[in-house]
């Protein structure tokens, strides 16, 4: 039996929602525990009248504790051998929730991890690409030493816990939760006994702006997810190669969410960076921080470092953190994005150097239309970050002769501010000849200019 714990705390706009998707997906040996967290709205009457429709769901309430003291409460009252979390505001997928069960029964591991994707305001969207990447590669009984990057997908729910091992672990939620999901994550892929790494999503995790964990813009915002970090750091102190990729990991995903939004904060915000910010470069191994954390980051956490408060606003105010909206060029150190202070600011000349992945090629088909027999695609082109000098465009087909000719409007860049930058000879006409009653669903194109080259494969628009 899988026990699914939901706290809710005046969640009754999805709270409907959420418990519908739990009863109708697909594993049904279920014990689903919803506490309510002295709610004001109508969340804890929406919870019995699931309760009524389902035995498997059992209703508790309590007066406001927090989420954490929630999640404990209900942990203690679950009955499963098995134990998973789902937030009032989320749902979960018809399918996703049983392939991690079948996958725990024949492995025998303590913990599965299952891909989730963003429930936005306009629908379903992917998650973030290293949660993708996570899960592009699934895999039975591993451990934490021999897959590191298994630390990115950290939030609490999306997992089942064996419920011998989490008692064994005495894991729980801390009452004060912002990012302390994160903890309890990387003590139990730190200390399971096999983890299962999953390829079905089985978790949508609803955006919302008024979130603590997604939105807030305070020093105190900043201290809290930042004592996780360390945290975590700390725990994993035995294992240091994966101490050294979890720091990587949050410099490259997690700190920029915090240094982005400098853009709307205060002097206290960035003070707190200030604190903050260089334990966790410090942990990082120098080369590979250089080779794959970008480069307006590199810049930007220098600054934090030499604590130069007056040199990060102007960083941040002059678009630093957007390199698009910069020019680039070769220098000594490398392919060099001239981000605001280059040349003025105490920073070397090797943290401006952009990342291979920061000048990779992309590619879009903005549009396609029949001319007869033939389908013509509006293809927009280029490397991000990189004036072009002479490019050309190869297309691959299954067949088709094809037209390629430099044509149309080029790609624009269009920065937060509204600042934009345009991509001359990005625009190219391609022409499938013959293909109008049998368009491709996505075409591959190879771009090259000087020594760069790089081949993208785009998603073809219905005509």
């Amino acid at each position: 039996m899988l026990s699914i714990v939901v706290p809710v705390y005046n969640g009754a706009e999805h709270l409907d929602e959420a418990l519908r998707s739990i009863r109708r997906q697909d594993y049904r040996r279920l014990d689903v525990v919803v506490i309510d967290d002295g709610s004001t709205d109508d969340s804890l009457a929406i919870a019995r009248r699931h309760a009524r429709a389902d035995r498997r769901v059992t209703v508790l309430s309590q007066a406001n504790a927090g989420v954490g003291a929630a999640r404990r409460a209900a942990v203690a009252a679950a009955t499963g051998t098995y134990l998973t979390f789902v937030d009032a505001d989320d749902t979960v997928t018809r399918g996703g929730i049983r392939a991690a069960m079948d996958g725990l029964e024949t492995s025998g591991s303590d913990l599965a991890v299952m891909p989730y994707q963003r429930l936005e305001p306009t629908g379903l969207k992917p998650a973030a690409p290293w949660i993708r990447a996570l899960h592009a590669r699934p895999e039975s009984r591993t451990s934490l030493a021999e897959r590191p990057d298994v630390l990115v997908n950290a939030i609490a729910c999306a997992k089942i816990f064996r419920r011998t091992f989490w008692d064994a672990q005495a894991l729980e939620f801390p009452t004060v939760l912002l990012a302390g999901d994160q903890i309890v994550t990387a003590r139990a892929y730190r200390d399971a006994d096999g983890i299962d790494i999953c390829g079905t999503t089985a978790y949508d995790w609803r955006r919302m702006e008024s979130s603590i964990s997604q939105g807030q813009v305070t020093a105190q915002a900043v201290h809290a997810r930042f004592d996780a970090i360390d945290a975590v750091l700390d725990l994993l102190a035995d294992l240091p190669d994966v101490r050294a990729e979890r720091a990587l990991q949050y410099l490259r995903y997690n700190v920029p969410n915090s240094t982005l939004k400098l853009e709307r904060a205060d002097d206290a915000y960035l003070d707190a960076l200030v604190e903050r910010v260089p334990r966790v470069v410090a942990a990082a191994p120098a080369g590979r921080y250089a080779a794959e954390v970008p480069a307006q980051h590199r810049v930007l956490n220098t600054l934090l470092t030499a604590g130069d408060r007056d040199a990060v606003w102007r960083f941040v105010r002059a678009e630093g953190m957007q390199p698009e909206m910069h020019p680039s060029a070769e220098e000594p150190a490398g392919f060099t994005v001239h981000l605001p202070g280059w040349g003025v600011d105490d920073v070397p000349a090797e943290a401006y150097v952009l990342t291979a992945e920061q000048t990779q090629a992309r590619a879009v088909v903005r549009a396609a239309r029949h001319d007869g027999p033939d389908l013509v695609l509006d293809v927009a082109a280029w490397f991000t970050n990189v004036e072009p000098s002479s490019p050309s465009l190869s297309v691959k087909t299954d067949g088709d002769l094809v037209d390629v000719v430099q044509w149309g409007e080029p790609q624009v860049v269009t920065s937060r501010q509204g600042a934009q930058r345009r991509y001359a000879r990005s625009a190219w006409a391609v022409t499938l000849r013959g293909a109008a009653r049998r368009a491709p669903r996505t075409v591959t194109v190879t771009l090259v200019d000087g020594p760069r080259s790089g081949t993208v494969t785009a998603r073809i628009p219905h005509p």
